[in-house]
C-alpha cells in the first residue's frame, strides 16, 4: 500500500516528483477511514484524485457505484501478512500483544 501511494501521484503527474517530494504520503493519498479525510476536503481536490482504504466494496459511498473509479486492488501473500502483522503487532503499544510466533499464528489462521 505504501509503496502504492509513492508510485500511483508519480504516474498521475507524469512522473513530476515536486508533489512526492513536497507533500507526505498520508496527504497525497489520503486514507478515506481516517478522520483528517474531513479535513482534506477529498470531494474538492481536483481529478484525478488518488485515495486509499482498507473499505470492503459494498462499504463504499453511493457515489463510488455512480463514477466507477479505476480502482488499485492490492493483494498480498497470506505468508508475508502474517510476518508483516506479527511484527507490527510486537511494536504498535494500541494492539494485542502476539505472543509467541506459534501463538499468533494460531490466532491468525482462526481469523482472530
Amino acid at each position: 500500500t505504501t509503496w502504492l501511494q509513492e508510485v500511483v501521484p508519480l504516474i498521475v503527474s507524469d512522473g513530476d516528483l515536486t508533489t512526492v517530494l513536497t507533500v507526505p504520503n498520508w496527504d497525497r493519498v489520503p486514507w478515506l477511514e481516517e478522520h483528517r479525510a474531513i479535513l482534506l476536503n477529498l470531494e474538492q481536490r481536483p481529478s484525478p484524485r488518488v485515495f486509499a482504504t482498507h473499505f470492503h466494496h459494498s462499504m463504499m459511498n453511493e457515489s463510488y457505484f455512480k463514477i466507477k473509479p479505476r480502482v488499485l486492488y492490492v493483494m498480498r501473500n497470506p505468508k508475508d501478512v502474517f510476518t508483516s502483522s506479527f511484527y507490527y503487532y510486537g511494536m504498535a503499544s494500541y494492539l494485542v500483544n502476539p505472543g509467541t510466533q506459534d501463538e499468533f499464528m494460531e490466532k491468525f489462521l482462526n481469523g482472530k
